[in-house]
């Protein structure tokens, strides 16, 4: 099968090699995929350089946290699958690949009417949005959620879930055409951050008080300056900074604010029974209630130039690979 892997870390998608390796055996508990359709997600950059979660003794490596397809193969002890089904994986790794194995455990199924390349754009995003907003941020019907980076995969996920909790939502974007769509989305109040500094913007809009939740996902200044805009107990919670850094410890902070961090990652390794939310999640796509926003798509054999485009910020959604 075709694959991309991953051989020495790098700063540049040149590390990135197309190539021929095994079709993988799924163990007893596992289930194998003939991939349709796997996503991007910065942790794969994070991977690729070297910085996130693997390390050189563990090379080649084939990237891919999330993708789906049907089911070309079961191991012995598989009990809720079957031959052909259409699932979504959550692995990751693997995903970036003609075939991939999973455990059962991190496989859920596909509803009739959701697309291959719709369903692996699903986990990473729509999971973080939703955990990070209801556990860390303790998101309440009413309150005012100020979204960092909305046009990006995690961005657009929050609109549509904040204002399916019942949230009022202010989202930041690069530009006017960006900042329409995620009006469209559900967004209630939109900043053109090219154009306007949102620390005004979001205290006139919230009458002086200010947001009860930021999600963060930029760093550096817009960690900074989104504290500034925290209401008296409001909450703060980071997914990573793209493009800056972020504190770590996160700051102690006044007037009951407080700041944390939130990695969906971290949260199925301690609660891996969460991942079934994903079948909710992918019940409301079914129902036309929730949207997968993918910006662009790429064959297997251009994945550098998808990480490429990853990288800049120009994309709008998710970036999914097609087999």
């Amino acid at each position: 099968m075709k694959a991309i892997r991953i051989h020495e870390f790098g700063p540049t998608e040149e590390v990135l090699r197309y190539e021929d390796v095994p079709t993988p055996e799924p163990a007893a508990d596992e289930i194998l995929i003939k991939v349709e359709a796997a996503a991007l997600n910065r942790a794969d950059l994070g991977l690729r350089k070297g910085t996130y979660r693997v390390s050189p003794d563990q090379l080649p490596i084939i990237p891919g946290r999330e993708f789906a397809g049907p089911i070309a193969k079961i191991g012995a002890t598989v009990k809720d699958f079957k031959v052909g089904d259409h699932v979504v994986a959550y692995t990751g790794t693997g995903g970036y690949a003609e075939y991939a194995v999973a455990k059962a455990s991190e496989v859920r199924p596909v509803p009739d009417g959701i697309s291959s390349a719709q369903a692996a754009a699903i986990p990473t995003v729509f999971l973080t949005a939703w955990f990070g907003l209801l556990e860390d941020g303790k998101l309440k019907p009413g309150e005012w959620l100020l979204i960092q980076a909305g046009s990006s995969g995690v961005g657009s996920a929050a609109i549509q879930i904040a204002k399916h909790l019942g949230a009022k939502v202010v989202a930041t974007t690069g530009s006017e055409e960006k900042a329409r769509r995620l009006r469209k989305l559900g967004a209630d109040v939109t900043i053109d951050v090219s154009e306007t500094d949102f620390v005004p913007e979001v205290t006139r809009v919230t009458g002086n008080r200010g947001v009860d939740i930021v999600l963060e996902m930029v760093g550096g200044e817009v960690y900074e300056k989104s504290l500034e805009v925290l209401a008296p107990g409001g909450r703060l919670f980071s997914i990573g900074g793209a493009f800056g850094p972020i504190p770590d410890p996160p700051p102690v902070l006044t007037e009951g604010r407080r700041a944390t961090r939130f990695s969906i990652t971290n949260h199925l390794k301690a609660r891996p029974q969460d991942l079934r939310q994903l079948d909710a999640i992918l019940k409301l796509v079914q129902e036309k209630k929730f949207q997968v926003v993918i910006g662009k798509t790429f064959p297997l054999a251009e994945t550098r130039a998808a990480q490429r485009y990853l990288e800049g910020r120009e994309h709008f959604g998710k970036i999914v690979l097609t087999m």
